[in-house]
């Protein structure tokens, strides 16, 4: 009488192939020379593949790629799709790391037409506000930390917080007084000067900035000449407000 071998008396189908080692070897075989030829033509200081980074690289890839020694036989056109897919992934890969900060300012530059009021860095000490429906330049700004909409305004003499942002900001009206008397295409106007510890709309920064609390109600917060005046330039192209510090 034969006896039936029990499960732990049965071989493991994911037990490693001697097809699936050779595989998996040739693979690291591959990269590590890639890797070499990188090192060759990007010598020294040059090589963005340090070898830190080089045995990073091969460690992940030995892992990722430990799946192909348990492969038995291979099937040509599954492999070749798999091939493919996996070269299609590598380039994208590639592509997106190295235009990462391309496709970061495109990411904001998208963000800045379809929202417009976030500024957008184009450049050392540049950025651009786009126009909005309106035909205005709102810009989401920060003072003293909080959040701030703002209409840039070069009509508009001084930087001047609307009642309700001022509120927010934690703006005690009590000791305001609304001697400031400004003219406007409403008519008289009547403002209180303050001082914020920080103002800033994108990387553009300044401390301990003067500006006005309007005394009635307005629709957004403006940034007039006295913001524009600390900055080295600014210029309207193409319906963009650009700014330069």
């Amino acid at each position: 009488m034969t006896s039936t071998p029990g499960p732990w008396g049965r071989p493991s189908q994911r037990m490693v192939s001697r097809l699936g080692l050779y595989l998996w070897l040739g693979v690291m075989v591959l990269a590590a020379g890639l890797i070499y030829v990188l090192d060759r033509h990007f010598p020294s200081g040059d090589n963005p593949y340090g070898d830190p980074y080089q045995i990073q690289t091969l460690g992940m890839l030995a892992l990722v790629s430990s799946g192909l020694l348990f492969v038995r036989e291979i099937k040509l056109r599954q492999t070749v799709r798999n091939v493919l897919i996996w070269v299609a992934v590598g380039g994208v890969l590639i592509i997106g790391f190295s235009y990462q900060h391309e496709i970061a300012d495109l990411g904001l530059r998208l963000r800045s037409n379809l929202v417009p009021g976030y500024p957008v860095q184009t450049g050392p000490h540049e950025m651009v506000i786009s126009e909005d429906e309106g035909g205005g330049y709102h810009v989401y700004g920060t003072v003293n930390g909080q959040q701030v909409r703002f209409l840039v305004d070069t009509g508009a003499s001084d930087i001047v917080l609307s009642p309700a942002d001022a509120r927010r900001l934690g703006v005690d009206f009590s000791k305001l007084t609304f001697d400031h008397i400004y003219e406007s295409a409403n008519g008289i106007g009547h403002g209180a000067t303050t001082e914020v510890g920080e103002l800033s709309v994108g990387d553009i920064r300044f401390a301990n900035v003067q500006v006005a609390i309007n005394g009635a109600e307005m629709s957004s917060s403006l940034l007039g000449m006295a913001f524009l005046k600390r900055l080295k330039s600014y210029s309207f192209s193409g319906g963009n407000l650009i700014l330069k510090w």
